[in-house]
């Protein structure tokens, strides 16, 4: 059982790296991520290849088991995984919210150009046909 867990965990950590890096190679996300992928992913390759890391670990912060040392490792990587979604999503929403303020200048240039010309024009942008 304890052999599967580490194979599991380094193929988990291999697949970290490679969907990270195939991300960034097609230009989706910038730097952060890669760098987010190669230390979680590595990590749990490294965890898979030296399983009684943990000890060590568990023995540097002061705790008796390797458990806690496992527990205390995962949370603080979770906690850095949700602050860099948290920072991605707030600047997606301000793209998003420039994007719109771009898109709602375009209509109303759009619109003004179009009724001074034409009649028949709607806020919408859409031309009303004269027999509706």
């Amino acid at each position: 059982m304890v052999e599967f867990v580490n194979v599991a965990t380094f193929v988990v950590g291999l697949a970290l790296l490679v969907n990270g890096y195939a991300i960034f190679r097609r230009g989706r996300e910038d730097a952060a991520l890669l760098l987010l992928s190669v230390v979680v992913g590595a990590g749990l390759i490294v965890v898979a290849l030296v399983p009684d890391l943990f000890q060590f670990v568990a023995t540097l912060l002061g705790l008796e088991l390797k458990a806690r040392a496992i527990l205390v490792v995962s949370n603080l990587t979770l906690f850095v995984v949700a602050i860099y979604l948290f920072d991605r999503i707030g600047r997606l929403y301000a793209r998003i919210s420039r994007l719109n303020e771009e898109l709602s200048l375009l209509k109303t240039a759009v619109y003004e150009e179009t009724s001074s010309g034409r009649e028949g024009w709607t806020d919408a942008g859409h031309q009303e046909r004269a027999d509706d």
